[in-house]
């Protein structure tokens, strides 16, 4: 897990804070007990509990007991509470909201964040991201790549932009922009949920 503050929204002591407390502000009907949150999120389970009685300590997230299970919840009673979701969402949510919004869609065989938001997201220094580029592999229609994408746009208040390359295009490393996504950081989504890519 980086220890540094996530570069998208600096302001939490770690990458993996602000990723914990994204997943629980965005999605609040998904709650998880912490053992599934480590795994989910690629953490260390004991940095994961520390960070979770951290941020219980502060009163953005309360905890709830099932048996020996302890699930975590959004503090919607916090003086922080709209303000922290906010920023959370801008910051943080295109890696969570897309993969799921994907999904829905049909004929899509693979999906990447690309450009400077993942690259922002993966750790790489530069400039704040003005946009978020999303990457289909396959053949999903249009109008409904071009919905979802303005919807997302409207919940995420920065505009996605959407390409569809076909299985073939992506397979073939003689095009220049095939050539300059694999070789910058980029974010796979999964259909239920975002995760940390970019090996070949």
């Amino acid at each position: 897990m980086r220890r540094q503050p996530p570069l998208l929204l600096p302001l939490f002591r770690s990458d993996g804070q602000a990723r914990l407390l994204a997943r629980v502000y965005l999605f609040p009907d998904r709650p998880r007990p912490l053992a599934d949150l480590a795994r989910e999120l690629g953490i260390d389970r004991g940095t994961l509990t520390r960070e979770a009685d951290r941020l219980e300590q502060a009163g953005l997230v309360r905890s709830e007991r099932i048996g020996r299970q302890r699930i975590l919840h959004a503090d919607n009673a916090s003086l922080y509470f709209s303000e922290v979701s906010s920023l959370l969402l801008k910051a943080l949510g295109p890696a969570s909201l897309i993969g799921p919004a994907v999904a829905e869609l049909s004929n899509v065989e693979g999906a990447f964040l690309i450009g400077s938001w993942a690259a922002r997201y993966l750790g790489q220094a530069g400039p704040p991201p003005g946009d978020v580029d999303l990457l289909l592999i396959g053949a999903p229609e249009w109008g409904a790549v071009s919905r979802m994408a303005r919807k997302l746009s409207s919940i995420l208040g920065q505009e996605v932009n959407p390409t569809i390359l076909s299985p073939e295009q992506w397979a073939d490393e003689t095009d220049g922009f095939v050539r300059q996504v694999r070789r910058e950081p980029r974010l796979e989504l999964s259909f239920d949920r975002a995760t940390e890519g970019g090996s070949d």
